[in-house]
């Protein structure tokens, strides 16, 4: 999983799961060289209003394991 990759599917994630007003905070760590993955997954958990469906699920997880 590349930069852009990941980048994308932390997107997809948030536009999915966080209400709009909480998406702003993520924008401009999606925005780093170092993009900080941990940090965004912690606060997607924090935010996220609607359970997570199952094949999302296991984009998270392949993002973990890809990234932290």
């Amino acid at each position: 999983m590349n930069r852009d990759e990941l980048i994308n599917y932390l997107r997809y994630l948030i536009n999915k799961y966080v209400p709009d007003d909480k998406k702003s905070i993520f924008e401009v760590r999606l925005l780093k060289e170092d993009v900080p993955v941990k940090s965004i997954l912690a606060d997607f958990n924090e935010f996220a209003v609607d359970p997570i469906e199952e094949a999302d699920g296991a984009l998270i997880r392949e993002i973990y394991f890809y990234n932290c």
